[in-house]
């Protein structure tokens, strides 16, 4: 078994005193990271699913390595529409953190790149729909993890499905080809959810800031608090996994602001 801790829409800034919607970023992502030092004691990497950073600064995306890097753990990364790669290269590497196709044990992770620089929106290249189906091709038997920073099913949320993978049924079709396919995983939306579709788990997770109110039309933070998830990814196939979120603490939140 492989366990891993997926971070995901930290929004972090170059200085301390960034905030997004009224939140202190790096002061709710810090928040979970104490969540998850008390509550999980063993496992095997960070997976962390865009929108690291707001402002795309270097200082940002160096934070963020710093703090995960105290748990000795390897970390990977994809970006999110507001994130900039450039800069993030500074930091992380593509033959390391930003590996396209991860093999664990009995698995493989296949961490694609949803990103349209300048759009708010997702979209696949197709030279991201080539390597999710060369590597479904060269690995036949491993169980398969997919996961990309915006969603490629709608959230029931008016406004936030405007955002999702434009292209989504090309993934869609490349998906139902391949039988070792077990878990679509995705970050962006802000929200939990976990859904079984066609013998395939489809699994969003919550930003370590600001939530987004379910099933909303218009624009609106929801008052959950920030959280994490975890996986553990079964030798069978099959996945284990949950939602831990910070309680307790008030964090500073413009619920008047009506975009980010």
């Amino acid at each position: 078994m492989q366990k891993f801790i997926q971070i995901t829409d930290c929004h972090l800034f170059a200085s301390e005193e960034g905030k997004l919607l009224g939140m202190d970023t790096q002061a709710s992502l810090n928040a979970v990271m104490d969540k998850i030092h008390a509550e999980q004691n063993q496992f095997d990497f960070y997976l962390c699913t865009g929108d690291l950073s707001q402002d795309g600064s270097v200082e940002s995306y160096q934070y963020l390595k710093d703090l995960l890097a105290q748990d000795k753990k390897e970390q990977f990364w994809i970006p999110g529409n507001h994130d900039y790669r450039t800069n993030m290269l500074q930091v992380v590497s593509e033959q390391t953190e930003m590996l396209p196709v991860i093999k664990k044990g009995n698995w493989q992770l296949i961490l694609l790149d949803s990103q349209v620089p300048g759009s708010v929106f997702g979209n696949l290249a197709q030279s991201q729909l080539d390597l999710l189906e060369d590597a479904l091709k060269a690995d036949s038997t491993s169980h398969t993890l997919i996961t990309m920073h915006h969603h490629p099913k709608p959230m029931g949320c008016k406004w936030l499905d405007t955002q999702q993978i434009r292209n989504s049924q090309a993934l869609l079709d490349i998906i139902a080809k391949y039988d070792n396919v077990r878990v679509v995983l995705w970050g962006h939306v802000h929200q939990d959810s976990d859904n079984m579709v066609n013998g395939v788990r489809f699994v969003s997770t919550p930003s370590t800031c600001v939530q987004f109110t379910p099933e909303s039309s218009d624009f609106d933070v929801d008052r959950e608090g920030p959280g994490y998830r975890w996986v553990e990814l079964n030798d069978d196939g099959t996945i284990n996994t949950g939602v831990s979120r910070v309680e307790g603490i008030d964090f500073e939140i413009d619920y008047t602001i009506k975009g980010y």
